[in-house]
């Protein structure tokens, strides 16, 4: 950090626990004066974020969904100093920390970024799925009494038609919290009943991927009907496109 000008580093810490992190994102965690952190776009294991603080030597401030969006905080925390926000997944994934690096660099601060791994190219590995044939990534939110959001249905729809995959990521709430397979399972159903597109029926095969990095996760191709539960973690869901005989060998011995 030149003078006093401020520093704002995003680092990354992968899409399990603070084992994902890399090795100079942690040292940028034990270099800089203070540490902040967010799991909003993602749920981590128990007491990750203690164990991070035992690595870097300092205290991490956990701070709301809002309080990072509304970017005040951290920038005013990183005016004169060098200060890291903290992200589950890869840190330039979410639009909202797009925001802070241009909030910070119109303040002149210097912006470094460490990335990690996240769950979009995570998710296709895991499957076996070539990562260049995904088209549009959406979120399937949470279906509520005056609100059922189509958005998810008409992506799967756009994708299907050019043959592509689409990668699924379950709603977070924070009162709801995050959205659990089988209930991501019956939204598709229901999406189907308003939708009339021909796209899903309890045999539609998908990919289920939850808890990658954890204990108790679980990967499989099967029919809607037969989401459950089972496993630890956060999860996804993969509906295949036109799929290449490699892919199609690959998810039947999942």
């Amino acid at each position: 950090m030149e003078g006093g000008r401020g520093k704002l580093s995003l680092v990354g810490m992968g899409i399990s626990d603070e084992r994902g992190i890399s090795l100079a994102g942690l040292d940028e965690l034990c270099s800089c004066s203070r540490v902040f952190a967010e799991n909003y776009t993602n749920i981590q294991p128990e007491g990750t974020l203690g164990r991070l603080s035992k690595l870097c030597g300092k205290g991490i401030t956990l701070l709301s969904r809002e309080l990072v969006e509304g970017e005040r905080e951290i920038i005013s925390a990183a005016e004169n100093a060098w200060v890291a926000l903290v992200v589950a997944g890869d840190p330039m994934v979410a639009t909202t920390h797009a925001s802070l690096v241009i909030a910070a660099k119109k303040r002149g601060m210097e912006v470094e970024i460490f990335h990690a791994s996240s769950i979009l190219p995570a998710a296709a590995g895991e499957a076996g799925l070539q990562v260049y044939k995904f088209g549009k990534t959406t979120t399937l939110a949470y279906w509520r009494e005056n609100y059922k959001p189509m958005a998810a249905y008409d992506a799967v729809a756009e994708n299907v038609a050019a043959g592509l995959h689409t990668l699924l990521l379950l709603d977070i709430d924070e009162k709801l919290g995050p959205m659990k397979p089988s209930v991501a399972a019956k939204t598709l159903l229901d999406m189907e009943v308003e939708g009339r597109k021909g796209l899903f029926t309890c045999k539609t095969m998908v990919v289920l991927v939850r808890g990658i990095g954890w204990k108790g996760g679980v990967k499989k191709y099967c029919a809607i009907s037969e989401i459950d539960d089972a496993g630890n973690g956060p999860a996804v869901l993969i509906v295949p496109g036109k799929m290449h005989f490699l892919e199609e060998e690959y998810l039947s011995a999942l």
